[in-house]
């Protein structure tokens, strides 16, 4: 099979893993957290984006790594990473009532395009993924894990801001099934 296949195949793999991940284990916990500390969570993931600066570096790549990919790669995930550090301590300086969300959408607005843009070249550029070398690692599983944390803040981002926690209007799920069960009448049916 051809090694385009194996990379695309890894790339895929490395997204259905993450998503399964959040979606079964991380975001059943973080989903109670307030939106801060959510956000926070989901940033601090991209404090390790210096990774792709390991593009630049020949050893952990080969002299196949094309420039035109390696370059763009490498310091759009820089700008990406300052953009995390700038949006993190605005979260760390906010208060659930006026929480500082505008560093937030910009960084995930700016590190999303960053990784989309090298998906989108990466198979233009790039004829030999055995070219990344060593540095296979960083679009087969950091890659993935990068989009997924990127998705899971754009759904906090997106839902409406309410004090305390609590997600607009609406009551919970746990607190919806409480009241039918109490309002069942039938003896034990509370939680």
């Amino acid at each position: 099979m051809n090694t385009i296949v194996y990379f695309g195949m890894s790339v895929a793999l490395g997204l259905i893993a993450w998503f399964t991940i959040f979606a079964t284990i991380i975001w059943p916990k973080m989903k109670s957290q307030p939106k801060i500390q959510q956000l926070k969570s989901l940033t601090a993931i991209s404090f390790f984006r210096y990774f792709a600066t390991t593009f630049l570096i020949v050893g952990l790549v080969t002299r196949k790594l094309p420039a035109g990919f390696a370059n763009p790669a490498a310091f759009g995930d820089l700008i990406a990473l300052v953009l995390a550090y700038i949006a993190f301590i605005g979260l760390q300086r906010s208060r659930a009532e006026r929480p500082r969300l505008l560093p937030v959408w910009i960084f995930n607005v700016v590190g999303t395009a960053d990784l989309l843009f090298a998906f989108a070249t990466a198979p233009f550029l790039i004829k030999d993924p055995g070219s990344f070398g060593l540095t296979y690692i960083i679009p087969t599983v950091y890659v993935p894990l990068l989009l997924t944390a990127h998705f899971y803040a754009f759904k906090v981002l997106a839902q409406p801001h309410a004090p305390h926690g609590r997600r607009g209007n609406c009551r919970t799920e746990d607190a919806i099934t409480d009241d039918l069960l109490r309002r069942s009448g039938v003896p034990g049916a509370q939680r």
